[in-house]
């Protein structure tokens, strides 16, 4: 029977319902129902996590919050905000963590008076004629001194939220940042309140408008007074008064004037609105201290405005005497005379440019910003100064006079960026700079020259509105048949190393025309490469000299280790020269590979293999490394390695079919013969140091292919009447991990290093690097104890000693996949050790597109006057890289791969191994095929003529300006043919569909050239009824959605031919293929899975409808993650999400359960609605084989799921258990109730599951509705170590040992769900951190 899809109101809710058309005109009769089996929902909560923040940033501010001292830099974007120091170099340095708010910034605004070049010359003028005893340290720009008053902020930033007005200040000392709130909800009948917002010259009042008819001025407390109150941390009110004002139509501009010196207590307030096509401007004064209320009680009636001239695009007060000018699309004019009469306008006619490749649009490219730069006082008594900014990157520079109005406007550049309402100057010691950004690509920092183009110094990264994104291995069936396979071989506690694949990679295709470029996300910390230099030959590793004798002025030095010799570089310390080869080597042996070196402030000691060199004030000294091991009685011995300290020297010694350690002490110019140790085996790896049983050799050992870590004391710290432990007692094994195979590829221990007297750290021959840890037991003597394991690739790991931070040890990891570093922490467990790990990714701003070197060697340079303990020389094979690694702190490190247009849709080939793209560049599109290594462009499009290529520009059917790409699809045909279609729109009304055949070409290139892939036209079609919206496909057909009509397209006899057809509701956004069913997604009517295989579907020629979601939701994008939770295939359970910022978990039982329904079992409300889910093994190697939480499974069962929002930036999202998600819930109320601003954003409202007591119930487990849980703030939980501020009375911490047990039985032999073995108050805290960092650890 037929039966059509309705739309009841039920509860409110409007729901899908199937019904016999008798059903709408008559009751239905009673029926006898036979029951269908009933099945559970699956109980999973949400977890998300924004792991790359949004990068659009809308307002750049010069703000001296901390001090006058300080030249700072605030960059404002929709819902954070981030404070950077603008030092020497030109270089911005993040002074605070990136804070976030919960409604959307309207405005912001700069209360009080940037004084940094007052007080830059009275502290140059201070430091000239200062005396002798002046600390000079005290003169680095970078850690200027302070003095009480200084120590307060010098002035207030002003943000204008949804509700509220917030006024920020910063302690220099401390760089604590305090807020002052205001709500805005007490003034009535505000709609959108910060559409137009102003302050005054003198931060006394703040004017606030509304979209129509009201605007607000308040009047604020002096910066004196708040900045006391923020430094006494006092409850304190902002605002003195205020008063509401309501005017006839829309209040289109608002902005305080100067009055002058002559009248300082005078202000005036410019309004200018629009009424049917009429533009009046009106003038509100008043002196300081008067009533608001009298002043603003009655409606000016304003002056009407020439409305031919066009709206004003920009109003900009003048420094004096109450002008302003004005900027309209077509005109620019002086305002004057204001408080005497009707306004005068002088105008001043801008010579014309022509729009930049970064304008869009066919209009003339308008005025956008302006920015004033910073002058000393008096300049501004007659003279006022502004930097206009246009949409494409032009900048106006206009001189105003008082008496003159407009006397000159030079244009500059244009600047490598569009330009929206982020713009402003910055005054420095070195000279004037601009700051600027767009939002459609990069923003940067130029330096301004005299009578020369801007020139750009600096950076800052944008990679949003971001189109799409991709995983390079993106496909569900292919993930799943691995897991599957691997599956079958391995439980998931029995997953290794050897079994994890290297991450997946994610790439997404940002900006717009020359902005455009394919950017990979990356996520860890950043080394800028400052020099880049290569060599002739390849680098074993390189040490760094800070100088020889009386040579320190003219730079340092680079020891080389070569394949057979050394050499020595001398690299300018400012690099404005050439580095090169030393001309003098200072009597160092460079015809043999250095082994070890050595340098102090006295010393320099040399190690190759034939010599040992020490370099002294008291002279040069050579000693042959036969004569110091003649003891062996070996002419043909040989020294493999070499470790050197400034009082002992070991060797490893391969003599006579055997190795050997042997043990020199340093004094004075010689080196003393001191032991010598046997060793059974090969020696891999040397190391000097001094643990807890006094200063040993710690050798790696190789025994039958078997790698272990044997330590040799030679001097030890033990009393005369303890007995002396052999080698053997201070010796671990290294065996390879349950499941791995023992006939894997030989191990060896690569390099060692120490932390402390107790922390040993091991790189090893398969990737792993080991903490090993000297532990007393209950036996008298320590053991060597491994606590800690971790993969980072397939290739050698070879681990340096990195910085030391706020008393926080680092090491440095080089592999295969790249440099590591791992940090230590501040807390210890009961069960391993604790170490943060994050990529480091070296970047080059002059080849953005570079992938980051494989790095084999590290130096440190914090020897070097000038350089810092972030700066390093690092190895790259052939190439020397001298880089900077800060911050210490993880976030986005984006690759940007420049597209020269405007990349509209991105797939991934596993089999080209490339990154398929439309390119859109001058309005024509074209296809690309990039490497995703080297980011160099593969494409080659050809036309075939009787099966010869010809070379073209462009395939068949594209390159012309009147083809519009829709949509760009990956096809393999019949599971055997890669096949990539391209869906047009032709002209207005038609539709295309190419199909496009691709193919590596054979030939080899030329040294230094890319390789290419050759591609054609094979196949196109013309689509009368219009082109598609979207579609998909599967392994034998073509899904196209037309309007509301959705099309199932075969190949027959070489000819399309419409399989099937379904009628949608509403347009489909997205269409996809899991499982054998199409999930659908519609505009206005959620999810709908169709059926296309069965029997009926094939017979009626129309796709079958099996499930649809009960609500009407505007659906955006979709994933299954069936498949991934062990579900049967009719069982569904897709994360969906929708325009209004949602995500939902909507599940189906399956087939013969009698319902058709998708049923939410969770939802997460966002910040902004997701785009585009991706999926894959996106996290790091060290991350996918540890265990999850102490005995937990690990992660390689679930795929990491990421979505890309629609304002850039990248949200993780996790299933929870239920078990799991009560914890976790229970801890997200505490944090709401008690945490405060510091761990749930600005604007949250508290918990309202607090009881009378103030203690939070254990969450319902029955509520299918919600179950998110914000990994937000459960990250500043775990980053301020929160649990023992939240959990503060009994009841409490009862409640969170209960839950803890229940999880921990649930998942271990011990104990049941129903009787659980407790978990001890001291293990408590250490376990629920332990589980809130797995879950909120970034999955890039």
């Amino acid at each position: 029977m037929a039966t059509v899809q309705v739309h009841v109101l039920e509860d409110n809710m409007w729901v899908v319902r199937n019904m016999a058309p008798e059903e709408l005109i008559v009751p239905s009769r009673p029926q006898s129902i036979s029951l269908a089996p009933v099945l559970s929902a699956p109980e999973y909560g949400i977890l998300t996590r924004t792991i790359v923040q949004s990068p659009v940033i809308r307002w750049v501010l010069p703000v001296q919050l901390r001090s006058s001292s300080f030249n700072d830099l605030i960059l404002v974007g929709d819902q954070f905000l981030q404070i950077f120091e603008l030092r020497a170099d030109t270089q911005l340095y993040p002074i605070s963590g990136r804070i976030e708010f919960s409604s959307r910034v309207r405005s912001c605004l700069v209360m009080g008076t940037h004084d940094y070049l007052r007080r830059s010359r009275e502290d140059v003028h201070a430091n000239y004629h200062g005396t002798d005893d002046i600390d000079m340290a005290s003169c680095n720009p970078s850690t200027p001194t302070f003095d009480h008053e200084d120590a307060e902020p010098y002035q207030v930033l002003v943000l204008v939220l949804a509700q509220e007005l917030m006024f920020l200040c910063m302690n220099a000392a401390t760089d604590h940042v305090f807020a002052i709130k205001h709500p805005i909800s007490n003034v009535r009948h505000l709609v959108e309140p910060g559409f137009q917002t102003a302050i005054s010259p003198k931060g006394g009042y703040l004017a606030l408008a509304c979209s129509e008819h009201i605007f607000v001025v308040y009047e604020l407390e002096s910066i004196v007074e708040i900045r006391k109150k923020c430094n006494e941390r006092q409850p304190f009110q902002a605002v003195r008064s205020h008063y509401a004002v309501s005017v006839k139509g829309v209040i289109h501009s608002l902005e305080f004037l100067h009055p002058g010196p002559e009248h300082p207590s005078h202000v005036v307030l410019l309004l200018i609105t629009v009424q049917s096509g009429v533009i009046k401007l009106a003038i509100y004064e008043w002196e300081e201290g008067e009533s608001l209320r009298s002043v603003l009680s009655m409606e000016k009636p304003g002056h009407r405005l020439d409305s031919t001239l066009g709206l004003p695009l920009l109003v900009i007060p003048l420094t004096f005497s109450c002008q302003f000018l004005i900027v309209t699309e077509r005109s620019m004019a002086v305002c004057s005379g204001l408080l005497s009469g009707p306004p005068v306008f002088t105008p001043f006619r801008l010579t014309s440019k022509g729009g930049t490749d970064r304008h869009h649009g066919t209009h003339d490219p308008m005025w956008t910003a302006w920015t004033r730069p910073f002058r000393e006082g008096s300049y501004h008594a007659g003279t006022d100064f502004i930097y206009l900014a246009r949409e494409d990157g032009w900048v106006n520079c206009l001189e105003i006079k008082s008496d003159l109005g407009i006397e000159c406007g030079i244009y500059m550049g244009p600047l490598n960026c569009s330009i929206d309402t982020g713009f402003a100057s910055i005054s420095t010691s070195q000279g004037e700079l601009l700051v600027a950004c767009g939002t459609d690509g990069h923003g940067a920092i130029w330096k301004i020259h005299p009578r020369q183009r801007p020139q750009p110094v600096a950076s800052l990264p944008n990679w949003s509105p971001t189109l799409d994104l991709v995983s390079t291995k993106n496909s569900i069936n292919h993930y799943t048949s691995e897991h599957r396979k691997l599956s079958k071989r391995l439980l998931p506690a029995d997953m290794t190393p050897s079994n994890v694949s290297a991450p997946d990679r994610i790439f997404a295709c940002s900006g717009r025309d020359m902005s455009g470029a394919i950017i990979e996300l990356r996520y860890g910390i950043e080394a800028k490469i400052g020099l880049d230099l290569s060599y002739s030959s390849f680098i074993k590793k390189c040490w760094a000299i800070p100088s020889f004798s009386d040579t320190s002025e003219r730079g340092f030095y680079l020891l080389l280790a070569l394949p057979g010799t050394s050499a020595i570089l001398h690299i300018p310390y400012d690099l404005s020269e050439t580095p090169c080869e030393a001309e003098d080597t200072f009597g160092l042996d460079l015809l043999s590979t250095t082994l070890a070196f050595y340098v102090s402030k006295d010393v320099v000691i040399q190690i190759t293999a034939t010599h040992a060199v020490i370099l002294s004030p008291a002279g040069s000294y050579v000693h042959a490394i036969s004569n110091m091991i003649e003891d062996l009685k070996d002419p043909l011995a040989t020294i493999t390695d070499a470790v050197i300290t400034g009082e002992a020297l070991a060797l490893s010694v391969f003599s006579q079919s055997a190795f050997k350690i042997v043990i020199f002490t340093f004094g004075g110019n010689t080196f003393e013969f001191k032991d010598i140790f046997d060793i059974e085996g090969e020696v891999t790896a040397l190391s000097i140091a001094t643990l807890s049983i006094g200063t040993c050799i710690l050798a790696g050992v190789s025994v039958n292919s078997a790698p272990s870590i044997a330590v040799y004391p030679i001097s030890s710290s033990q009393s005369k009447g303890q007995e002396q432990l052999t080698p053997d007692h201070r010796r671990v094994a290294i065996t390879p991990k349950p499941g791995e195979d023992d006939d894997m590829a030989i191990n060896a221990v690569t390099s060692i290093i120490t932390h402390s007297s107790e922390k040993i750290l091991v790189g090893m021959r398969n990737g792993d690097v080991h903490t090993v840890r000297i532990k007393q037991d209950s036996s008298p003597e320590e053991q060597l104890v491994i606590t800690r394991s971790n993969h980072f690739g397939v290739s050698p790991s070879h681990v340096f000693p990195g910085t030391i931070a706020n008393g926080v040890r680092s090491t440095l990891v080089c592999n295969d996949t790249g440099l590591a570093i791992m940090n230590e922490r501040d807390r210890k467990s009961n069960y391993e050790d604790y170490e943060e790990i994050f990529r480091v990714w070296l970047t080059d701003a002059n080849e953005p597109h570079a992938p980051s070197p494989t790095v084999n060697s590290i130096a440190s340079l914090r020897e070097i006057p000038g350089y810092g303990a972030s700066t390093w020389a690092m190895v790259a094979g052939s190439r020397i890289l001298l880089t900077e690694v800060r911050p210490m702190q993880p976030g986005p490190v984006p690759r940007y791969i420049r597209t020269g247009g405007t990349p509209l849709q991105i797939l991934y080939s596993q089999r080209l191994e490339a990154l398929v793209t439309v390119v859109v560049k001058s309005g024509v599109p074209s296809l690309h095929f990039l490497d995703p290594v080297t980011g160099a462009d593969l494409s080659h499009p050809v036309r075939q003529n009787d099966g010869v290529d010809m070379d073209v520009d462009y395939i068949t059917n594209l390159g012309y300006s009147n083809i519009k790409i829709t949509s760009l699809l990956h096809w393999w045909y019949k599971d055997k043919h890669e096949w990539f279609v391209i869906l047009a729109r032709f002209k207005e009304d038609q539709g295309r569909l190419l199909i496009v055949l691709a193919d590596e070409e054979r030939a080899v290139p030329k040294r230094g050239l890319p390789r290419r892939i050759r591609f054609w036209t094979q196949f196109y079609r013309k689509i009368k009824n219009g082109s598609a919206r979207c579609g998909t496909t599967d392994s034998n057909g073509l899904f196209l959605n037309f309007d509301k009509t959705l099309e199932y397209h075969v190949i027959e006899d070489k000819k399309f031919t419409t399989a099937m057809t379904y009628d949608l509701p509403s347009p489909a956004t997205s269409l996809e293929v899991v499982g054998g069913y199409l999930h659908v997604l519609t505009a206005h009517h959620s999810l709908i899975i169709l059926d296309y295989t069965s029997a009926d579907a094939i017979k009626s020629h129309r796709m079958v409808q099996k499930f649809t979601d009960q609500l009407a939701r505007n659906s955006v994008h979709s994933v299954n993650l069936g498949p991934f939770l062990g579900m049967k295939e009719s069982q569904k359970l897709v994360l969906m999400s929708n325009l209004m910022c949602g995500v939902y978990g909507l599940w189906s039982p399956g087939l013969n359960f009698n319902t058709a329904s998708l049923r939410s079992i969770f939802k997460a409300n966002l910040s902004a609605s997701i785009l585009k889910f991706v999926h894959g093994r996106t996290r790091p190697r060290w991350t996918r084989v540890r265990p999850r939480y102490q005995n937990l499974p690990s992660r390689l069962d679930m795929p990491d799921i990421l979505g890309l929002a629609i304002d850039g930036s990248v949200v993780q999202f996790s299933l929870l258990e239920q078990h799991v998600w009560k914890l976790l819930d229970y801890i997200q109320q505490l944090a709401r109730a008690t945490g405060g601003s510091k761990l749930v954003p600005v604007g949250r409202s508290s918990n309202p599951c607090a009881n009378d007591a103030g203690v939070l119930a254990v969450p319902n487990a029955g509520n299918n509705v919600g179950k998110h849980i914000d990994g937000d703030i459960l990250l500043r939980c775990l980053q301020r170590r929160a649990l023992e501020q939240l959990v503060s009375t009994p009841d409490q911490m009862a409640q969170l040992q209960q839950l803890l047990a229940v999880l921990d039985s649930s998942n271990s032999d011990s104990g049941t769900e129903d009787d659980p073995i407790p978990i001890e108050t001291g293990l408590a805290f250490e376990y629920a951190y332990s589980i809130i960092e797995h879950h909120v650890a970034p999955a890039l």
